[in-house]
């Protein structure tokens, strides 16, 4: 009896001796499991948070991310994150714009439908500072994993957060190259529409008038067709000299050659060559306005003259009978030049977009649209600003303004 006695508290002590180290090791194995699933876990890019349906996170490893100490009371999502409308709130959820959160609706959406979603992106404005004074926009996107802990028990959401704002801007670059390219490609082929009826017009009249001269006409219709193609000769010189202007621009190869220069000399020339180019018996007048006896400006004289021609070279175009006035007026320490005319106006439709490229206050008018675009760039180049004034019916006033230094 003694000796099944002592046979039986063997087996019962080896019984407990291997329960005893079949725990410790599955206790040992359980504490490496949890040292390496809290390792993956604290060393993953993103961040990732245990949530229960309330919003409260009850795992994270934004504070290993961030290396910032774990509060005592779980936050919510938008605490965590610092969202500028949660935090604003006092807590997430009680914002105004908290109702239209791309991130809550998907989260809770989640936990009705018991499932998980992923991919939903979100812009969200973000604090940097513990005061709330400063604040940080960026993209981010978000995925959720529904489970219930323990089998059968609470349902939670397991939420990983990644930012992607670097990833979004380049996509916004390249969204951006891409319709600065096809804008390029479509004012390439309006160029060359444009380009080309523009030069084929004054070449046709060039051509049909010189075979016209052949034949041996009288001298008043001799006259007259020297006088249309001497007109064509310098429409078809202003085009070609356009064009290239307009190639160097885009090469950034338009020179400037600065030096002091008169105003009053320059706009006496303009009007000068204007009151040339004008027919005897036009019922326009050009008047060049001089109020002071001098101004001197150091600037490009070709490319200052060149933008006041344009100017009046338009306002000849837009004015069949009336007056041009055009003159300078010093204010401080700039000069605005400007020309006036009482033509048809510009409508208001148009003149937002006057000086862009390919843009013509009339259709019906001679030239490709880039003589504006050209004075535009020639005017920042020299530091100033340029702009329209205008009314339909009643007349424009072009105008731009220089640096100006007095003596």
């Amino acid at each position: 009896m003694d000796l099944l006695y002592i046979i039986g508290m063997v087996m019962l002590a080896a019984g407990c001796v291997f329960l005893f180290c079949r725990c410790y090791r599955q206790c040992r194995h359980i504490r490496v499991s949890n040292s390496v699933n809290n390792d993956i876990f604290r060393s993953m890019a993103s961040y990732v948070m245990l949530v229960d349906p309330d919003f409260n996170v009850l795992k994270t490893n934004y504070y290993n991310m961030t290396g910032t100490t774990p509060k005592a009371v779980p936050p919510k999502v938008g605490n965590l994150l610092h969202c500028k409308n949660g935090e604003d709130a006092g807590t997430c959820g009680t914002h105004d714009l908290c109702a239209d959160c791309p991130v809550r609706s998907a989260i809770a959406g989640a936990f009705r439908a018991k499932a998980g979603f992923s991919g939903i992106e979100a812009p969200m404005i973000l604090y940097t500072s513990d005061d709330r004074t400063q604040s940080i926009e960026c993209d981010v996107l978000i995925s959720g994993n529904y489970i219930r802990l323990g089998g059968g028990g609470k349902p939670h959401m397991v939420l990983t957060v990644n930012d992607i704002t670097a990833q979004k801007n380049t996509q916004r670059q390249l969204e951006k190259a891409r319709l600065r390219a096809e804008e390029a490609d479509r004012m390439k082929t309006l160029f060359l529409a444009n380009t080309s009826h523009e030069l084929r017009t004054p070449l046709n009249a060039i051509v049909g008038f010189s075979e016209l001269l052949a034949s041996d006409p009288t001298a008043e219709e001799r006259q007259e067709y020297l006088r249309i193609i001497r007109t064509n000769n310098e429409l078809l010189l202003q085009l070609v000299s356009d064009i290239l202007d307009l190639s160097k621009i885009e090469a950034g190869e338009l020179e400037y050659e600065y030096s002091d220069v008169e105003l009053n000399t320059i706009m006496e020339e303009q009007e000068h060559l204007c009151r040339l180019r004008q027919p005897a018996d036009s019922p326009t007048t050009i008047s060049f306005h001089r109020k002071y006896p001098s101004c001197y400006l150091h600037t490009d004289r070709n490319r200052l003259s060149q933008v006041i021609a344009n100017f009046l070279s338009n306002a000849v175009k837009f004015t069949a009978r009336g007056s041009i006035d055009f003159g300078y007026d010093i204010r401080g320490r700039e000069v605005r030049i400007y020309v006036s005319d009482t033509g048809t106006g510009i409508p208001e439709e148009v003149r937002g977009q006057l000086f862009k490229r390919f843009v013509k206050a009339g259709s019906h008018k001679q030239g490709i649209g880039i003589g504006l675009a050209i004075s535009k760039s020639i005017v920042k180049a020299l530091g100033g600003e340029i702009g329209v004034e205008s009314e339909a019916g009643k007349g424009s006033t072009f105008w731009f303004t220089l640096p100006y230094e007095p003596k």
